[in-house]
């Protein structure tokens, strides 16, 4: 999924909600800047169509693995 595309105004919202300028949180929204994980659970809390996968792509199964789908195989070692 991709990040959502936001008017001006709700970015100023949304910025002005986390208490970031407005241009950064354009330039996470875009893939310029990577939001740390607080911010990133702050912008999802400010609108949760944000979500924390897309926020941050490359590592968010380690920063939050209870978002992870666990696989058939894990499914069934926990049945054990």
């Amino acid at each position: 999924m991709a990040l959502p595309v936001y008017t001006p105004e709700r970015r100023r919202e949304i910025a002005q909600q986390v208490e970031v300028e407005e241009q950064y949180l354009y330039q996470i929204m875009r893939g310029l800047k990577r939001a740390s994980p607080a911010l990133a659970k702050q912008i999802h809390t400010a609108d949760p169509h944000a979500l924390l996968q897309d926020l941050r792509p490359d590592d968010w199964h380690l920063i939050w693995p209870e978002l992870a789908t666990p696989t058939p195989a894990e499914l069934a070692e926990r049945e054990v």
